[in-house]
């Protein structure tokens, strides 16, 4: 893939959280790799509501995290449901506006509120990598409108692989 490729980067923090006890860097460092494959990083941006996040452990992780370059959107939910994926359904979408395909968005999420905005960013030509969770409960509807899908527990946090019961 051409190297001017733009990348943005979309984490729904609440979705896909790393133990406090991971390092910051080393989380935004994976999901940086996963994100040069497909270009240059203009956009990294977190979303979650800050004030459900009040521990010293959470504080110094957040700083972290802007010290490596994301942005931290803070989403606060006052009594709201889906603030956080409303946001970022709403900044994938102008990013896209705001960039022509070829361009490649990454999403790090496992609900399938996005499943939409993720098919019809790939009908327009856009990349779309999601980075989700390997629990079996992140919907086939999410994962089938991804262009590449990446395990978050695997990649990003370096746990084991876990085989599927089923499989040989």
């Amino acid at each position: 893939m051409p190297d001017n490729r733009k990348v943005a980067i979309f984490w729904d923090y609440e979705n896909c959280a790393p133990p406090l006890s991971s390092q910051a860097y080393a989380i935004v460092n994976g999901i940086r790799r996963i994100a040069h494959i497909f270009g240059s990083v203009t956009t990294f941006k977190t979303y979650l509501d800050l004030s459900e996040q009040p521990s010293k452990n959470s504080v110094v992780f957040r700083s972290d995290l802007q010290s490596s370059g994301v942005s931290v959107i803070d989403c606060p939910h006052n009594g709201r449901k889906d603030v956080v994926d409303k946001m970022i359904l709403v900044d994938m979408l102008a990013f896209a506006i705001d960039h022509e395909s070829p361009a490649t968005i990454v999403l790090i999420a496992g609900d399938r509120d996005y499943a939409y905005a993720m098919s019809t960013l790939r009908l327009r030509q856009y990349t779309v990598v999601l980075i989700a969770p390997s629990a079996p409960n992140i919907p086939q509807s999410l994962k089938s409108q991804a262009s590449v899908v990446v395990d978050w527990n695997y990649a990003i946090l370096r746990k084991p692989c876990t085989r599927d019961p089923g499989s040989k």
